[in-house]
């Protein structure tokens, strides 16, 4: 037995020729100079360095745009640690699961609601960070499914092996912050905006909820570069595939070839001001860089709340620190409105 083993030893350090060594080790993570978050906390980091090492291996089928979003994140859960990862999923017309989804649902999955509620970052192993604090469907989701006020999202450096942490916050903008306005400030003709908000105001009698509370249904108006208005109101399904108001409405300027906004009216019940979900805000922001492609002012959001006050911002301040065709390929925005036949505004 002793002679195999020697022989044995002899051939792995011929074939190493440097002895019995031991393997490599990955580069550990670090937090870098310029993280929007700074911290001293190594446990923190530590935790963060072991999601990043297992979002790197995280299956994708970004089988649409090719972008591969790899996430992670630990929970504390039975005295112990795990780590879960989620990754994104294309299909077509294009639609995705967007990674931060995956993983919070996995979590969901494995610990229930309650541990995924504490969790305290997800994490995204990626070539290189930028702004963006992710779409606004997924804040929506984040929202709903986490104590978002602390939540961390963390990008992980692959080339430097260094951490960038950023809280969700920075990407939401609750309606009670948008700037107060009257008719006069707003930046429309009186007899526009009044027939915008009446536009939103019939709307909002309109529309399906099977499930969402009526008195929470809202009603939606947008007014393009044509001088044409349109509206919609918001319509749930037994699915669940709800179909957004200011979504909506804009795909019906689209249909009709009618791609540059002007504003965007939103009227609610009472005297609550009118929610606008953050995937509402998206398609206002991707509808709004059609126009800022063509030297036009950003799309207005304006909010009415029954009682003869507004509100009015743009969709790029509505959207915080935005993920858009706009910043990731603008040159996206240029060939579809040359193909569409409206590459100059009316």
């Amino acid at each position: 037995m002793s002679g195999r083993l020697t022989v044995t030893c002899a051939i792995v350090v011929g074939l190493v020729a440097a002895g019995c060594q031991p393997a490599p080790q990955a580069p550990t993570w670090s937090l870098a100079a310029d993280s929007p978050i700074k911290t001293t906390d190594a446990a923190l980091v530590a935790r963060i360095g072991r999601a990043l090492d297992a979002a790197e291996h995280a299956g994708t089928d970004p089988s649409i745009s090719q972008f591969h979003v790899r996430a992670a994140t630990v929970v504390s859960a039975g005295g112990d640690e795990h780590v879960v990862v989620g990754g994104n999923t294309e299909y077509p017309w294009p639609q995705a699961v967007h990674g931060e989804v995956s993983v919070m649902n996995h979590v969901i999955a494995r610990f229930g609601a309650d541990a995924a509620r504490r969790v305290p970052f997800i994490a995204f192993y990626a070539q290189s960070c930028g702004d963006s604090r992710g779409c606004g469907d997924c804040r929506d989701y984040l929202r709903a499914t986490t104590e978002y006020e602390a939540l961390m999202l963390v990008c992980g450096r692959a080339t430097d092996h260094t951490i960038h942490i950023r809280k969700l916050t920075d990407g939401l903008l609750d309606e009670e912050r948008f700037a107060d306005a009257t008719p006069a400030s707003v930046g429309l003709p009186r007899d526009e905006l009044d027939r915008l908000l009446a536009a939103a105001s019939a709307a909002r009698s309109g529309g399906v909820t099977l499930f969402s509370p009526p008195e929470g249904q809202i009603g939606a108006a947008a007014l393009t570069s044509t001088g044409r208005i349109y509206r919609a109101a918001g319509a749930d399904d037994a699915a669940f595939h709800y179909r957004y108001p200011v979504g909506g409405v804009l795909q019906q300027a689209a249909t009709e070839r009618d791609y540059f906004v002007r504003a965007v009216a939103v009227v609610g019940a009472g005297s609550e001001w009118p929610r606008v979900t953050y995937r509402d805000r998206q398609y206002g922001f991707e509808t709004s860089t059609f126009a800022t492609a063509r030297g036009l002012p950003p799309t207005l959001l304006i909010l009415a709340n029954g009682q003869g006050a507004l509100k009015a911002t743009t969709f790029e301040t509505a959207l915080p620190h935005p993920f858009s065709v706009a910043r990731f390929n603008p040159d996206a925005i240029e060939r579809f409105l040359t193909r569409s036949g409206t590459s100059t505004p009316p």
